[in-house]
């Protein structure tokens, strides 16, 4: 069971900006070891389990995986070992190790913080850092838009498999062309989404305020002792 260590969505992403610009910025080893143990710490906290987090870096864990193979191989002069034409060498590994670490930590607070919020409570929370209402508006249609295609495409292809369109080959070729005609479509169908939502007040003047409510006591002390953490790992990072 999920128990958040912030509950307001707003201190939520302040905190992840905090905390990812202070791991982007450490590089030393004491350093790097203690952003591993706060981020499990925080993992731990929030009652995210090892399934569910795996799942949510699988992706960008392909992506950090392809730099981290590379690097060790093309980066430094200190030769560790040599594998044929293969040579692994010191500087490029602690890169490639540094990289992996700040990046997996940083998704992973991602993850504790904003991976149970739904795309509306966030960009709610965002207008109430600021974001201008005009671009909550886009983000709304976008998310509305992005929905009907996606009901569209799978009632399209239901009919298509109920008409017998179940050679793979042939599958694939009328996939595509559902996903033209989508496409295609996409245009007329954002302007009437827009029309709708301007219909329902969005954009109207008061509409897409931004939320004022009251942050709780203990969201603003595990923000402060946030701050504090990520303020002594830079300070750890510049003394060592």
């Amino acid at each position: 069971m999920r128990a958040d260590p912030i509950s307001d969505p707003r201190l939520r992403i302040v905190a992840v900006l905090a905390l990812a610009f202070t791991f982007s910025a450490l590089h030393g080893a004491v350093a790097l070891a203690l952003m591993v143990a706060l981020t499990l710490t925080l993992v731990w906290l929030s009652g995210t389990t090892t399934g569910a987090l795996l799942r949510a870096l699988r992706l960008p864990g392909l992506v950090v995986a392809g730099l981290v193979a590379i690097l060790p191989f093309t980066s430094g002069d200190s030769v560790i070992a040599t594998f044929g034409p293969l040579t692994l060498r010191a500087e490029g590994a602690a890169a490639a190790a540094g990289i992996a670490l700040r990046f997996l930590s940083i998704f992973a607070l991602v993850v504790v913080f904003l991976g149970a919020l739904p795309l509306t409570h966030l960009i709610g929370a965002l207008r109430g850092l600021g974001l201008p209402a005009l671009l909550v508006d886009m983000a709304l249609l976008t998310l509305r838009h992005i929905e009907d295609l996606r009901h569209d495409l799978a009632r399209m292809q239901i009919a298509m498999r109920l008409r017998g369109g179940q050679v793979w080959l042939a599958r694939l070729r009328s996939t595509g062309w559902l996903l033209a005609s989508l496409l295609l479509r996409s245009h007329a169908r954002s302007e009437r989404i827009y029309h709708a939502m301007i219909l329902r007040g969005h954009g109207a003047s008061g509409a897409a305020l931004p939320d004022t409510s009251a942050v709780s006591r203990s969201d603003k002390i595990v923000l402060a002792m946030l701050f504090a953490l990520a303020a002594s790992l830079l300070a750890i990072e510049h003394l060592a």
